[in-house]
């Protein structure tokens, strides 16, 4: 998938949230482990490393090697390991590494700890939290759930394959895109692409009109 320096700096100018993310430069793994898992077992985000806190762009720090090691921590730092999208960016003259992260269909995701179980998290509000109880065990039913697809979701299954193998997938397999191909409803379209991933059975990447699918 690739981002828009436009989309990038809207989503900035909004500051961060549930779904978004700034690091002025690449923290420790252990924080960067954190954050990944809350959005992995949440709802899915973006981390932008060469923003401030208040969104000014101060420039990623070895765009390349922070890149690698975004990937790096995904699969090394988490349990189970998790696949995101990261590339680089150009927005007003600073170069910005991007991280995207889906809502996992290998949740619930904890980050390692040594000599322990790990740490479930998920993210609330701008901050990442320890997930607990009613919050934990609602993780774990979304993704146990056995429910098979309806006719409509098998349809959403079957053309986000056929875009895969078409050489198209993570590019524009969109909810816009399969309403206008199929004349469904959109509020209809991204209802059943969201019960799909949260059932565990598309994953996403990015956020709103844009945020596109694949199969897991």
């Amino acid at each position: 998938m690739n981002l828009e320096p436009a989309e990038v700096a809207r989503r900035i100018a909004g500051g961060e949230g549930k779904s978004l993310e700034f690091k002025r430069g690449l923290p420790a793994d252990a924080k960067i482990a954190r954050t990944l898992c809350a959005f992995a077992n949440t709802r899915g985000g973006l981390l932008l490393i060469g923003v401030g806190d208040r969104g000014e762009l101060v420039g990623a720090p070895r765009p390349r090697e922070t890149a690698g090691r975004l990937r790096a921590v995904a699969t090394e730092a988490l349990e189970p390991p998790l696949t995101v999208v990261v590339g680089t960016l150009a927005l007003e003259g600073r170069r910005l590494v991007w991280c995207s992260v889906p809502l996992s269909p290998g949740r619930p995701h904890a980050v390692r700890e040594l000599g322990g179980a790990g740490a479930i998290l998920v993210r609330v509000g701008s901050s990442n939290r320890v997930a607990s109880g009613a919050t934990l065990a609602t993780i774990r039913a979304q993704r146990s759930s056995t429910k098979g697809p309806d006719a409509l979701q098998r349809a959403i299954l079957r053309w986000v394959e056929l875009r895969g193998e078409r050489g198209r997938a993570g590019g524009d397999a969109t909810v816009a895109a399969f309403a206008r191909a199929k004349n469904v409803g959109l509020q209809r379209a991204r209802r059943a692409f969201t019960q799909l991933e949260l059932a565990g059975r598309l994953v996403g990447h990015g956020h709103g009109p844009r945020r596109v699918f694949q199969l897991p």
